[in-house]
């Protein structure tokens, strides 16, 4: 089969896990996610790293026992890290098996190849901003200020919402390149600024003091990883997984 094809499947297949993730959540199929921590933490009882890694380094869904650790790096912009855990949220939930497989900036930026990564940036992008609102509340061809719009609106860059638009089947091969001009420009952030659109108060945003650890883990085996106090081999044993696996999640995730 063509790669283009098994990437249509994959990407078909991630869209439909975040539509029922929606409906497993009790979330509205079409609002924005406020706050997206509070959504994995406390509906589908993930628990959340979020910490200094290194610049290249989004995060990684980290398999531990019967559980997963979804990773973030908190040095990142907001609307990145947004992306970014719900990218972790979409290996857990569409049950992506295997080894810690770090997930880079360019994983989440580019065009992967990787079935499951493509499964996961689709997940995070329908979990997001869904295709429906997308197609019900965006005009065809939609200016770069309605772009900024609802970027803001859904708490995502305007990078996303402008491949948003494109995956809703919006614009124009010659309007599409005319945005993305823009955007390489940079006017989107001006135009933000002048608009003073107001942003999601995701509890990202309101993380004060890193590394951050979901309240589930606090006084756990991984904290005290964390905090230097405790072996990985001890932890893991406290914590049902192998000692690879959190060497995996707390050494070669933070390696320069």
């Amino acid at each position: 089969m063509p790669w283009a094809a098994m990437a249509g499947l994959d990407v078909n297949r991630g869209a439909k896990r975040a539509r029922e993730a929606r409906a497993q959540l009790d979330l509205d199929p079409e609002a924005p996610l406020g706050c997206l921590l509070e959504v994995v933490e406390s509906r589908a009882q993930l628990p959340v790293v979020v910490r200094r890694l290194p610049e290249d380094v989004a995060g990684a869904c980290v398999p531990c026992g019967d559980t997963r650790l979804l990773w973030v790096n908190g040095a990142q912009p907001v609307t990145r890290q947004r992306f970014t855990l719900a990218h972790e949220l979409g290996h857990a939930w569409c049950g992506h098996d295997g080894a810690v497989a770090v997930d880079t900036v360019e994983t989440l930026n580019g065009t992967p190849t990787n079935a499951y990564e493509v499964q996961a940036n689709a997940f995070a992008a329908e979990l997001l901003v869904p295709r429906a609102a997308v197609a019900r509340v965006v005009g065809r061809d939609p200016s770069l200020e309605e772009l900024v719009v609802l970027a803001a609106h859904y708490g995502v860059s305007a990078w996303v919402a402008l491949f948003r638009c494109q995956t809703a089947a919006l614009l124009g091969a010659d309007h599409s390149r005319r945005l993305r001009d823009e955007l390489e420009e940079g006017l989107h952030l001006e135009l933000a600024e002048k608009l003073d659109v107001p942003v999601l108060d995701d509890g990202l945003a309101r993380i004060d003091a890193l590394p951050y650890l979901s309240p589930a883990l606090e006084g756990s085996a991984l904290a005290g990883v964390l905090a230097g106090a405790v072996s990985v081999e001890a932890a893991a044993r406290a914590a049902g997984c192998t000692s690879d696996e959190l060497q995996d999640a707390v050494v070669a995730l933070e390696a320069p």
